[in-house]
């Protein structure tokens, strides 16, 4: 199947680039004026904001690009599933060493077990 023929994904299945954190120097603003929360295995990194943009970090300490990468993909897709739950704001979900050894669906728990920590999901009525 080539690439024309292929179904191009939803928008639902998809994480928008209007979501994403983009730039190195947003990362860092971030860092500097956010405050964090830590587990196991991730750290959230959250600044209040007007608008939802969420990134990741994983450093080289967490394995080959390989490794790195299937985390990243995990953390991706378990913050596409949470998205519409999350209020407005920067974050930063950094991996930690043990993320490389987590199950996804460790990786999950860990991560909606963070933002209730932090409390920054939205309430049922909330819009």
């Amino acid at each position: 199947m080539t690439a024309q023929e292929r179904p191009a994904p939803s928008q639902s299945l998809r994480f928008p680039r209007r979501f994403r954190l983009g730039r190195s120097r947003n990362y860092r603003y971030v860092y500097r004026k956010g405050k964090s929360f830590a587990s196991r295995s991730l750290v959230l990194v959250y600044l209040r904001g007007k608008d939802l943009k969420i990134g990741f970090s994983v450093s080289s300490k967490v394995g080959n690009a390989v490794t790195r990468n299937r985390v990243r993909r995990c953390l991706r897709e378990d913050a596409r599933m949470l998205r519409p739950r999350l209020k407005k704001g920067k974050y930063i979900f950094v991996a930690r060493v043990a993320a490389a050894r987590c199950a996804h669906e460790a990786l999950a728990r860990e991560m909606y077990a963070l933002l209730l920590r932090a409390q920054l999901l939205k309430e049922e009525g909330e819009a």
